[in-house]
């Protein structure tokens, strides 16, 4: 959705309305609340290029939920891509095809993908308009591109602000992203946002704090409508995980 084909002013109500029934009706709940899962049969015999596959330090590299070899393991075939020298060239010599590479920026590898993940990175970098270009530029026709990145909103990130006085949740994050901004993120890549995911609690933990919250607000007597909150999937949800694809696809 190009939200500047309905209107070139950003808090025009009726854009704002209609954005909030795209995203609604565009969220789903992440299968079985299992990234690895959704990972795994996300690129099950595609081509991946895998953006930022080291995850900060050697230890993750040997982690059962090591973004990367899930990757390795379900597509046809697979090419990383990372900043630390050392990891690459140790990555490669176990046998993976990693390349030493920066993706905010104009470098092209002279290849595209059935798919692109980019897995906990984009929150990271100083453009993320840039690095989701550079996704776009090795992205193959019909293909399409998975980020994975923080729910700053979830319970969880707030009570660790209540407990800290403030967010420390990564010293290296540099943004926080949410639906809108992905939209508009993609917007400006040549992207399309065609739908996200969240954790989801399940129905039942729905309907009881939906009912808990709503005793305790009109206990307050405080508008009902605040109970919403403690209902919504993205009160919960610790992740986003965003799928995108070529604009004009």
């Amino acid at each position: 959705m190009d939200r500047t084909k309905l209107s070139s002013d950003p808090l025009d109500p009726g854009v704002i309305s209609a954005v909030v029934s795209y995203l609604t009706s565009h969220r789903r709940p992440l299968p079985g609340n299992d990234y690895t899962r959704y990972l795994a049969d996300s690129v099950k015999d595609l081509s991946v290029l895998d953006i930022g596959v080291v995850e900060h330090t050697r230890d993750r590299m040997s982690s059962e939920d090591w973004k990367h070899k899930i990757i390795s393991d379900s597509s046809s075939r697979t090419v990383g891509i990372d900043v630390i020298p050392e990891l690459v060239d140790e990555l490669n010599s176990k046998g993976y095809d990693v390349r030493l590479c920066d993706a905010t920026s104009d470098a092209d590898l002279g290849e595209q993908f059935d798919a692109v993940h980019i897995g906990d990175v984009i929150e990271h970098v100083n453009s993320p308009v840039d690095m989701m270009k550079f996704a776009k530029r090795h992205l193959a026709d019909g293909g399409k591109i998975i980020v994975r990145t923080p729910n700053p909103f979830c319970f969880d990130y707030v009570h660790s602000i209540g407990v800290n006085g403030t967010d420390v949740s990564n010293l290296e994050h540099m943004f926080y992203i949410a639906p809108i901004h992905m939209m508009e993120i993609a917007r400006r890549s040549g992207l399309e946002l065609t739908g996200y995911l969240t954790l989801y609690p399940g129905r039942l933990t729905y309907r009881g704090i939906r009912r808990m919250a709503g005793r305790i607000l009109r206990g307050f007597k405080l508008r009902h409508a605040f109970a919403e909150i403690f209902a919504s999937p993205e009160s919960y949800s610790t992740i986003y995980v965003y799928e995108l694809t070529h604009a004009d696809s």
